[in-house]
C-alpha cells in the first residue's frame, strides 16, 4: 500500500512539474517561430552577420622588403711589424674603444736602435757645432787677411756637411720610432672583438695576408639595414625621398611586433643588377640598445608617404568574384546591397577603399557566405557581446566598434 502511495505522489509531482516548466521552456521557441514568421512577412528569414563600421583615417603607404643587417666599419687586426706577442689585454666579445691597447709585442731590438739613433744625432750635432765655430774663427782671420777665402769656403761646406747628417739622424730616429710604435697595437675603431687568432708567444708578421689577422674588431653601432626592391619600384622610392628627405625604414627581426630599431634611407644604388632586374638600398640605424647584430636577416620596412582621410573597412569585409571586389553594405533597412569597390590598398588587416562607401557605413566581415543582394539580416557590429543586435545604419553609433586602426607593418 505505501508503494502506491509514493508512486502516486511521484506521478503527480511529475505532472505538476510538466505544466508548469513547459510553457517557459517552450516560450524561447515560439519567440524564434514568431520572429521568422514576422522575417519572412518582411521578405524571407534575417540571416546573423556580423560588421564593422567604414570610418576615415590616414594610412601609412609601406614596402616591405628582406634584408640584412651590415657593419658600417669592420676591421681586420695586423701588425704592422714583426715581432713577438709579449702582453694581451683583450678577450674575444669585448667591447673595445679607438686607442684601447689590445696587444704588445717585444720591442727590446728597436728600442736599442732608437737609442743608437739618439746618439748618434748627438755625436753629429757636436760636429756640427765644431763646424760653426770654425767657420765664425776663420771669417775674423778672413778679415784681417791671415787665411784665404778658400778656406772659408771649406769650412762653409763642412758646416752644411754637418748639419744635414743631422737632420738624416732626426729622420732615421722618426723612423725608428715609428717603427717603435708599431710594438703597441691599438684599436682603430670603437666595436666589439670577434675571434682572437694570437697568443701571448706567438710570432706575427707584417707580411701576414691570412682573413682573420690577429682578430677582427667589428662597429656595433649605428649600423646599416641593406635590402633590394624590384626596378619596377624604384620611382616609387625616388619619388618619396625627393618628397620627404628623411624616409622612415623600421627594422624588424622574425617574429617581431614591433620595430628594434628605425633609421633613414641612406643610399640607392647607382645601377639596376640587370641578372635580377634589382638594386640595392641602405638604410643607417641606430643601435645603441644591441639589439641588432651584423649579418642578422631582418623585414625592413620603409614608409613612402600615407593615404590622408582615406576611407577604411576591414580587410576581410572585401570579397573577390570574376568580376572583381567587392562587399556587402547594410541599409537602414537590414537588406544588404553588394556593392563594387576599388581597394587603393591593403595595409595590415585593412583595405583602403575607393569613394563608393562614406564613413560611418556598416560593411559585412563575417556571414558573406549566406548572402545575396538584398538579402535580410541580422546585424551584430564588432566588439559587441553576443546578445547585443542593431538593425542597419539607422541605430545609435555609438554602439559601433571601431575599425582596428592599420598597422605600419
Amino acid at each position: 500500500m505505501k508503494r502506491i502511495v509514493s508512486l502516486v505522489v511521484l506521478l503527480a509531482l511529475a505532472a505538476g512539474f510538466y505544466l508548469y516548466a513547459y510553457p517557459r521552456l517552450s516560450g524561447g521557441e515560439r519567440a524564434d517561430a514568431q520572429q521568422a514568421s514576422t522575417g519572412n512577412r518582411r521578405g524571407g528569414m534575417a540571416i546573423n552577420v556580423v560588421s564593422a563600421v567604414a570610418r576615415t583615417q590616414t594610412v601609412p603607404i609601406t614596402k616591405t622588403d628582406v634584408g640584412y643587417i651590415e657593419a658600417v666599419n669592420t676591421v681586420v687586426l695586423r701588425s704592422q711589424a714583426d715581432g713577438v706577442v709579449v702582453q694581451q689585454n683583450v678577450l674575444e666579445g669585448q667591447n673595445v674603444k679607438t686607442g684601447d691597447v689590445l696587444f704588445k709585442l717585444d720591442d727590446s731590438a728597436i728600442q736599442a736602435t732608437v737609442a743608437k739613433d739618439q746618439a748618434q744625432i748627438a755625436k753629429d750635432q757636436a760636429a756640427t757645432d765644431l763646424a760653426e765655430a770654425t767657420l765664425t774663427r776663420d771669417k775674423n782671420l778672413l778679415s784681417n787677411q791671415v787665411v784665404p777665402q778658400s778656406t772659408i769656403d771649406a769650412d762653409v761646406a763642412a758646416y752644411k756637411g754637418a748639419q744635414a747628417a743631422v737632420q738624416v739622424d732626426n729622420a732615421q730616429l722618426k723612423s725608428d720610432q715609428v717603427e717603435l710604435s708599431y710594438m703597441t697595437i691599438k684599436a682603430p675603431i670603437t666595436g666589439r672583438v670577434g675571434t682572437i687568432n694570437t697568443s701571448i708567444g706567438n710570432v706575427v708578421h707584417a707580411s701576414d695576408t691570412s682573413t682573420g689577422g690577429m682578430m677582427t674588431i667589428t662597429q656595433m653601432s649605428p649600423l646599416r639595414v641593406s635590402f633590394t626592391v624590384a626596378e619596377s619600384e624604384l620611382d616609387a622610392f625616388r619619388t618619396a625621398l625627393a618628397a620627404d628627405q628623411k624616409l622612415s625604414v623600421e627594422v624588424l627581426a622574425p617574429g617581431d611586433k614591433t620595430p628594434r630599431a628605425t633609421g633613414v634611407l641612406s643610399f640607392i644604388d647607382s645601377s639596376v643588377d640587370s641578372a635580377s632586374g634589382t638594386i640595392v638600398l641602405k638604410a643607417d640605424v641606430d643601435n645603441s640598445a644591441g639589439k641588432l647584430w651584423p649579418g642578422q636577416y631582418v623585414s625592413a620596412v620603409t614608409q613612402l608617404g600615407a593615404y590622408k582621410d582615406a576611407t577604411t573597412v576591414p580587410l576581410v569585409a572585401v570579397q573577390e568574384s570574376s568580376d572583381g571586389a567587392y562587399l556587402f553594405a547594410i541599409g537602414k533597412d537590414e537588406k544588404v546591397k553588394k556593392v563594387p569597390v576599388a581597394v587603393v590598398a591593403s595595409v595590415g588587416d585593412t583595405a583602403v577603399i575607393g569613394n563608393e562607401l562614406k564613413p560611418g557605413d556598416h560593411v559585412v566581415t563575417e556571414g558573406q557566405l549566406q548572402l545575396s543582394d538584398g538579402s535580410l539580416v541580422r546585424e551584430t557590429i564588432e566588439g559587441q557581446t553576443s546578445g547585443s543586435t542593431q538593425g542597419g545604419n539607422g541605430g545609435s553609433s555609438t554602439n559601433a566598434a571601431s575599425a582596428a586602426p592599420a598597422s605600419n607593418t
